[in-house]
């Protein structure tokens, strides 16, 4: 597996190293002096120094019960590796009941050119998408804490519930003391799961409400009058992401019900202040949170950016080779955009520390 390991191409670099541990690991936690030891890793090692630490590092550990992390390696990076690394690590799955293959499909199930040997095992296509059943419970437990806020005359925007009654959205949804004190918000407003709308639950917000705005941030905080009491509110993770993690959105888009975006999603850019994706928005989304893989929130999305490099017709300046497939024309030009939490804890902590300390802070 040593060899195996070192010798992929995606492990010649550092970001190539992370992406096949990060994928092949997929939704699992890893928790413990794993997550210790792992942040202190040399990723700049020579290869084989790398992959030995890896492995040294994985050995024995289970990030859920019975689930080997070199096992979830191994099975990860089977397909990618030629002989004689496939034909070993395959023996090695067998020996140690890491996955069973399953018999070759037939000729007649193949639908295209390529030999039907080919198809000889289940395999990770590109990005391990695999993920555990709890990342949907999750995803529907932080959903009722999402929330339409509409200041009449002014439109409708996304909200998030960081705390019983402590709201957060975007200056550019509520500005002011006016707005705040004008504002409503509708909890549940969604469709259950027979595609039947939920009776919304309407609040407006106490006397004095604005709490904290910041319109360098785009950010407001809020506090409500009698929201409903819920099971979770959503925690936030000052962390900086890194490019290709994916992050989901729940949003009200239009201003209409309550969805999520969770297909491609993944991060183009982030620094301690902005995180840029491709998670799909529209107007209505503006104050929405950005989650990461465990529903925290990293970001508060707040607009679509363009590149100035482009114009109107969908050309480069200067002019360079473009790929002519339109989806991707569209990602090269465009992105969405949210404040990263770095920048809003930051904040907070210098000017508001008591509604920070509401809040759930995550590592």
């Amino acid at each position: 597996m040593l060899y195996a390991l070192s010798d992929l191409p995606q492990f010649s670099t550092v970001r190539g190293r992370q992406t096949v541990v990060r994928n092949a690991l997929g939704g699992y936690e890893i928790t413990g002096d794993v997550t210790k030891r792992l942040r202190f890793l040399d990723w700049e090692g020579g290869a084989i120094e790398v992959a030995d630490a890896l492995i040294q590092l994985f050995d024995g550990y289970e990030p859920a019960p019975g689930i080997p992390a070199l096992g979830l390696i191994a099975q990860a990076i089977e397909p990618l590796v030629g002989p004689p690394h496939d034909t070993k690590l395959a023996d090695m799955r067998g020996r140690l009941g890491w996955g069973a293959d399953p018999r070759p499909a037939p000729a007649e199930t193949w639908r295209d050119q390529r030999p039907p040997a080919a198809v000889v095992r289940e395999r990770i296509i590109g990005e391990n998408t695999l993920r555990p059943i709890y990342y949907l419970h999750k995803a529907l437990r932080a959903a009722d804490a999402v929330v339409r806020v509409e200041v009449p005359g002014a439109g409708s925007g996304t909200g998030f519930l960081v705390a019983p009654d402590l709201l957060m959205t975007n200056h550019h949804v509520i500005a002011d003391a006016e707005q705040a004190r004008l504002a409503e918000v509708s909890f549940f407003y969604e469709l259950d799961i027979d595609k039947r709308e939920r009776p919304p639950r309407i609040v407006g917000t106490t006397p004095e409400p604005l709490l904290f705005t910041d319109q360098d941030l785009d950010l407001t905080l809020i506090r409500l009058a009698d929201p409903p009491q819920l099971p979770h509110y959503l925690p936030i993770r000052p962390v900086r992401l890194e490019q290709d993690q994916r992050v989901a959105i729940i949003q009200l888009p239009g201003g209409f019900l309550k969805k999520i975006s969770m297909q491609n999603n993944f991060v183009a850019h982030a620094d301690d202040r902005l995180v840029q994706y491709y998670t799909s928005t529209q107007a209505g989304s503006s104050g929405s949170p950005v989650f990461d893989d465990d529903f925290a929130v990293v970001a508060i999305h707040h607009r679509a950016v363009h590149d100035q490099d482009w114009d109107g017709g969908g050309r480069l300046h200067p002019p360079s080779a473009q790929p002519s497939d339109p989806k991707q024309l569209e990602e090269l030009q465009w992105r969405n955009q949210g404040t990263s939490m770095i920048a809003i804890r930051d904040k907070l902590q210098a000017q508001a520390p008591e509604l920070l300390a509401k809040m759930t802070i995550l590592d």
